[in-house]
């Protein structure tokens, strides 16, 4: 496999982020929310995507992490533990969801934690956001 074709299959570009506002705020408020002892972990699937967005099928990951968990340096720490989480992982997830996570207060960035985790937590988010999604259309 040549390099470049290794940084398209595991690369990390502005098209697999979730980097606006809105897009932040409708996955916490609508989508499917799953725990553990280490993440909180968001996921809505994603409308139609526009030509600024990601391309078809491609999920996107927004990242945010309260002023509390700690100072710059350790919350950077936790951005790139989880983009790379994401990175690793992302063939392993289902397409078309925009996946928000987030740190538990108090607990500190362990790799191990995160990796173990996060595949687990995003598969049952996703069937929370589903099984959500199929209530509220019931409902109508």
């Amino acid at each position: 496999m040549s390099r470049s074709s290794e940084k398209r299959q595991f690369g990390f570009p502005k098209s697999s982020r979730v980097v606006r506002s809105g897009d932040f705020t409708k996955a916490l408020r609508r989508g499917g929310v799953a725990a553990n002892d280490c993440l909180v972990v968001f996921a809505l699937p994603r409308d139609q995507p526009s030509s600024e967005t990601a391309e078809e099928g491609e999920s996107r990951l927004g990242v945010t992490i309260p002023k509390k968990t700690g100072n710059a340096v350790v919350r950077n720490r936790w951005k790139r533990l989880i983009r790379e989480t994401f990175r690793l992982h992302q063939a392993e997830l289902p397409s078309q969801f925009d996946y928000v996570v987030r740190p538990k207060k108090d607990v500190a960035a362990d790799w191990s934690l995160i990796e173990r985790g996060f595949v687990k937590l995003v598969a049952r988010a996703v069937r929370r956001s589903q099984s959500s999604g199929e209530k509220s259309s019931r409902g109508r």
